[in-house]
């Protein structure tokens, strides 16, 4: 007989909870550098000396504000695929589903815990090609 790993009630909604909280935090970012935009440029441009460095400070500061999120994301992922290796079990004990599961065990759990952290990896990578990129268009003279 199969094993079934149960939803936890209300999980959804927390779930959607996170989710728009996160958005209405994305948007506050994005409304805040569009008030703050012409005073930043501006800042950037006052002193001609300077300008290179506060130029590049503030394409370091938009990177960390869009990258932060998806290393979030990564760890997560590393984190859950890590659990799945350790347990051998999918989804792991103790965590949240939004809907009832199959568990998956042994062999294919451990595959699921694999590909979870290649995933984890494949973000990570991203996140550093486009740390890369950003520097890069930083230091372009």
């Amino acid at each position: 007989m199969a094993e079934i790993h149960y939803a936890r009630p209300g999980a959804g909604w927390r779930m959607a909870r996170h989710i728009a909280i996160v958005a209405m935090a994305g948007l506050g970012v994005i409304a805040i550098s569009q008030e703050y935009q012409p005073a930043l440029l501006e800042w950037a441009a006052s002193d001609p000396a300077r300008m290179r460095s506060r130029a590049q400070l503030l394409i370091a500061a938009a990177a960390m504000i869009l990258l932060a999120p998806l290393a979030g994301f990564a760890v997560y992922l590393w984190r859950l695929g890590t659990r799945t290796l350790s347990e051998a079990r999918f989804p792991p004990e103790h965590h949240d589903v939004i809907k009832d599961v199959l568990v998956m065990r042994g062999a294919d759990a451990r595959a699921r815990g694999r590909l979870l952290r290649a995933c984890a990896t494949t973000v990570f990578v991203l996140i550093a090609l486009m740390g890369l990129v950003l520097l890069r268009l930083a230091t372009l003279s």
